[in-house]
Protein backbone atom coordinates (compact mmCIF):
# COMPACT_ATOMS: atom_id res chain seq x y z
CA UNK A 1 0.00 0.00 0.00
CA UNK A 2 1.34 3.61 -1.21
CA UNK A 3 1.33 6.60 1.57
CA UNK A 4 -2.40 8.33 0.35
CA UNK A 5 -3.68 4.65 0.84
CA UNK A 6 -2.20 4.26 4.54
CA UNK A 7 -3.56 7.79 4.85
CA UNK A 8 -6.79 7.47 3.91
CA UNK A 9 -6.89 4.14 5.98
CA UNK A 10 -5.69 6.45 8.74
CA UNK A 11 -7.94 8.70 8.39
CA UNK A 12 -11.22 6.64 8.35
CA UNK A 13 -10.40 4.68 11.26
CA UNK A 14 -9.80 8.07 12.69
CA UNK A 15 -13.25 8.97 11.76
CA UNK A 16 -14.79 6.17 12.68
CA UNK A 17 -13.25 6.34 16.37
CA UNK A 18 -14.50 9.99 16.85
CA UNK A 19 -17.67 9.34 15.97
CA UNK A 20 -17.68 5.59 18.15
CA UNK A 21 -16.35 8.21 21.06
CA UNK A 22 -19.26 9.80 20.53
CA UNK A 23 -21.80 8.31 20.64
CA UNK A 24 -20.33 6.65 23.85
CA UNK A 25 -20.09 10.17 25.46
CA UNK A 26 -23.62 10.52 24.99
CA UNK A 27 -25.10 6.71 26.34
CA UNK A 28 -23.04 7.75 29.55
CA UNK A 29 -25.05 9.77 30.67
CA UNK A 30 -23.82 13.24 29.50
CA UNK A 31 -27.01 14.55 27.67
CA UNK A 32 -28.96 16.23 30.09
CA UNK A 33 -32.04 17.96 28.27
CA UNK A 34 -31.50 21.51 30.04
CA UNK A 35 -28.25 21.74 29.47
CA UNK A 36 -27.18 20.47 25.72
CA UNK A 37 -28.91 19.60 22.95
CA UNK A 38 -28.74 16.62 20.84
CA UNK A 39 -26.29 16.68 18.31
CA UNK A 40 -27.90 16.81 15.42
CA UNK A 41 -27.06 19.19 12.50
CA UNK A 42 -29.68 21.10 10.40
CA UNK A 43 -31.16 19.08 7.48
CA UNK A 44 -30.29 19.54 4.18
CA UNK A 45 -34.00 20.02 2.96
CA UNK A 46 -34.55 22.77 6.20
CA UNK A 47 -31.81 24.80 4.84
CA UNK A 48 -33.14 24.72 1.60
CA UNK A 49 -36.38 25.98 2.81
CA UNK A 50 -34.61 28.74 4.25
CA UNK A 51 -32.61 29.50 1.47
CA UNK A 52 -35.66 29.75 -0.51
CA UNK A 53 -38.01 31.36 1.79
CA UNK A 54 -35.62 33.93 4.32
CA UNK A 55 -35.20 37.24 3.50
CA UNK A 56 -32.28 38.72 5.90
CA UNK A 57 -29.98 41.35 5.51
CA UNK A 58 -26.51 40.57 3.97
CA UNK A 59 -23.43 41.24 5.86
CA UNK A 60 -25.01 41.14 9.22
CA UNK A 61 -24.27 39.09 12.74
CA UNK A 62 -25.51 35.91 13.57
CA UNK A 63 -25.25 33.84 16.88
CA UNK A 64 -25.96 29.63 16.27
CA UNK A 65 -26.67 28.46 20.07
CA UNK A 66 -25.58 24.79 20.46
CA UNK A 67 -23.97 24.83 16.71
CA UNK A 68 -23.00 21.47 16.50
CA UNK A 69 -20.90 21.24 13.33
CA UNK A 70 -21.82 24.44 11.83
CA UNK A 71 -23.70 23.87 9.09
CA UNK A 72 -25.97 26.57 9.72
CA UNK A 73 -23.56 28.92 9.83
CA UNK A 74 -21.68 27.85 6.93
CA UNK A 75 -25.12 28.41 5.19
CA UNK A 76 -25.95 31.77 6.91
CA UNK A 77 -22.15 32.74 5.54
CA UNK A 78 -22.59 31.62 2.15
CA UNK A 79 -26.04 33.00 1.25
CA UNK A 80 -26.24 35.91 3.42
CA UNK A 81 -22.49 36.64 3.95
CA UNK A 82 -23.01 37.01 7.76
CA UNK A 83 -20.33 37.00 10.19
CA UNK A 84 -21.26 33.85 12.41
CA UNK A 85 -20.22 32.87 15.96
CA UNK A 86 -21.34 29.20 17.20
CA UNK A 87 -21.16 28.08 20.36
CA UNK A 88 -20.94 24.47 22.34
CA UNK A 89 -19.57 22.80 24.90
CA UNK A 90 -18.97 19.65 22.88
CA UNK A 91 -15.44 19.14 22.07
CA UNK A 92 -16.24 16.46 19.55
CA UNK A 93 -18.99 18.76 18.15
CA UNK A 94 -16.57 21.97 18.07
CA UNK A 95 -13.78 19.83 16.14
CA UNK A 96 -15.61 18.29 13.49
CA UNK A 97 -17.57 21.66 12.82
CA UNK A 98 -13.77 23.47 12.22
CA UNK A 99 -12.63 20.77 10.44
CA UNK A 100 -15.32 20.94 7.71
CA UNK A 101 -15.33 24.78 7.85
CA UNK A 102 -11.76 25.21 7.53
CA UNK A 103 -12.22 23.57 3.98
CA UNK A 104 -15.03 25.89 3.08
CA UNK A 105 -14.24 29.41 0.81
CA UNK A 106 -15.94 31.53 3.88
CA UNK A 107 -13.94 29.86 6.65
CA UNK A 108 -12.55 33.11 8.04
CA UNK A 109 -16.75 34.29 8.37
CA UNK A 110 -16.99 31.85 10.97
CA UNK A 111 -15.73 31.17 14.64
CA UNK A 112 -16.31 28.18 16.78
CA UNK A 113 -16.39 28.81 20.79
CA UNK A 114 -16.45 25.46 23.20
CA UNK A 115 -18.04 27.05 26.02
CA UNK A 116 -22.35 27.35 26.69
CA UNK A 117 -23.44 30.12 25.24
CA UNK A 118 -24.86 32.25 28.41
CA UNK A 119 -21.01 33.85 28.42
CA UNK A 120 -21.68 35.19 25.07
CA UNK A 121 -22.76 38.99 24.67
CA UNK A 122 -26.33 38.39 22.51
CA UNK A 123 -26.72 42.31 21.90
CA UNK A 124 -23.80 41.97 19.55
CA UNK A 125 -25.67 39.85 16.99
CA UNK A 126 -28.59 41.06 14.25
CA UNK A 127 -29.91 37.72 14.46
CA UNK A 128 -29.58 34.47 16.77
CA UNK A 129 -30.34 30.95 15.23
CA UNK A 130 -31.35 28.19 17.13
CA UNK A 131 -32.36 24.66 16.40
CA UNK A 132 -33.26 22.83 19.85
CA UNK A 133 -35.84 20.79 21.21
CA UNK A 134 -38.78 22.79 23.00
CA UNK A 135 -37.37 21.76 26.32
CA UNK A 136 -34.01 23.47 25.64
CA UNK A 137 -36.15 26.22 24.08
CA UNK A 138 -37.35 27.04 26.84
CA UNK A 139 -34.51 26.53 29.77
CA UNK A 140 -33.09 29.84 27.57
CA UNK A 141 -35.69 32.11 26.35
CA UNK A 142 -35.85 34.37 29.13
CA UNK A 143 -32.53 34.65 28.95
CA UNK A 144 -32.30 35.17 25.30
CA UNK A 145 -35.21 37.82 25.38
CA UNK A 146 -33.67 39.80 28.23
CA UNK A 147 -30.15 40.05 26.23
CA UNK A 148 -30.49 40.71 22.71
CA UNK A 149 -31.02 43.45 20.99
CA UNK A 150 -34.62 45.00 20.56
CA UNK A 151 -33.58 44.42 16.78
CA UNK A 152 -32.45 40.97 17.01
CA UNK A 153 -34.18 38.57 14.68
CA UNK A 154 -34.25 34.90 16.30
CA UNK A 155 -34.51 32.03 13.47
CA UNK A 156 -35.49 28.52 15.29
CA UNK A 157 -34.97 26.02 13.21
CA UNK A 158 -38.64 23.52 13.65
CA UNK A 159 -39.60 23.89 17.10
CA UNK A 160 -41.58 27.16 18.76
CA UNK A 161 -40.62 29.31 21.63
CA UNK A 162 -43.21 28.79 24.47
CA UNK A 163 -43.79 32.67 25.74
CA UNK A 164 -42.97 34.63 22.60
CA UNK A 165 -45.47 34.80 19.30
CA UNK A 166 -43.32 34.80 15.96
CA UNK A 167 -44.12 37.45 13.58
CA UNK A 168 -43.55 35.11 10.57
CA UNK A 169 -43.86 31.53 10.28
CA UNK A 170 -42.37 29.44 7.51
CA UNK A 171 -43.50 26.60 6.01
CA UNK A 172 -42.70 23.43 3.75
CA UNK A 173 -44.06 22.31 0.73
CA UNK A 174 -46.48 20.31 2.93
CA UNK A 175 -47.57 23.03 4.72
CA UNK A 176 -45.42 22.06 8.02
CA UNK A 177 -44.22 24.84 9.79
CA UNK A 178 -40.76 24.66 10.06
CA UNK A 179 -39.10 28.31 10.29
CA UNK A 180 -40.22 30.42 13.29
CA UNK A 181 -38.98 34.27 12.81
CA UNK A 182 -39.04 36.32 16.36
CA UNK A 183 -38.45 40.23 17.31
Amino acid sequence: MGFWDWFALCLCVLIFLSNALMIVYMLLGVFKTTTQAPYISSFDKDIRIMKEKLVLKHGSSLIDLWCWDGKAMRFFANVYWMKCVGFDINFYAIVIGKFLTYFSPYRNQITFFMKNFFKADLSKFDYIYVYLLPVQLKAIESRIWKHKKKETIIVSNTFQFTEHTPFEIIENEKGKKVIFLYK
